[in-house]
């Protein structure tokens, strides 16, 4: 996650877009298997849909209730497992589905803002930037998910848990706003 913190008037937020069971614990102990191994932190599998600034006079609540009633929640389908050197992205599974960008257009519209983050699906499995290349290279090969099909049911607003906190210090977060996205087409009338 890009590093983001205060700025006057505003409290630093992402949106995760997170897996039901048994995905969700599932992913969950093999991200704290991998984060064991390769002294990488532990953390909730997702999507990060968006990072950027809420106004502090937003509801977040509000702001969340609107845009989980207004998706269903979805499955999407696995694509390759893929690394990197970069921190955030290690190790992480790839989706190439529209929905997720929806979910962002929406977020940014209730944020009313868009301060340029570049979705590009995925969930990280391993933290640890700088990891040599071979074991990168092994770890994606051994954990493949590919063709796959995950529910993503939930969406959880992200901020730091302490006032001047970032959102790059993954083990100090609150995560504890979430909503659960519909579960069917909305009511008529």
């Amino acid at each position: 996650m890009t590093r983001v913190t205060d700025q006057p008037g505003t409290l630093p937020v992402a949106f995760w877009l997170v897996p039901s069971e048994p995905w969700r614990s599932e992913l969950a102990a093999l991200i704290s298997v991998l984060g064991r191994a390769h002294e990488g932190p532990a953390f909730e599998p997702h999507i990060t849909l968006e990072v950027g600034h809420a106004r502090r006079e937003q509801s977040l609540d509000a702001l969340l209730d609107r845009v989980a009633g207004s998706f269903e929640a979805a499955t999407l389908t696995a694509g390759a497992t893929a690394h990197s050197e970069a921190h955030f992205k290690t190790l992480f599974v790839e989706f190439d589905d529209p929905r997720p960008f929806a979910l962002q257009r929406r977020l940014r519209d209730q944020l009313g803002c868009d301060e340029g983050y570049l979705l590009r699906p995925h969930l990280s499995l391993l933290y640890h930037g700088g990891l040599a290349i071979e074991t990168r290279e092994r770890l994606a090969r051994t954990h493949r998910f590919e063709g796959e099909r995950m529910t993503f049911d939930s969406l959880v607003v992200v901020r730091p848990l302490a006032a001047g906190g970032d959102l790059s210090d993954i083990e100090a977060l609150d995560t504890s706003l979430r909503r659960t996205l519909r579960s069917g087409p909305p009511p008529r009338g």
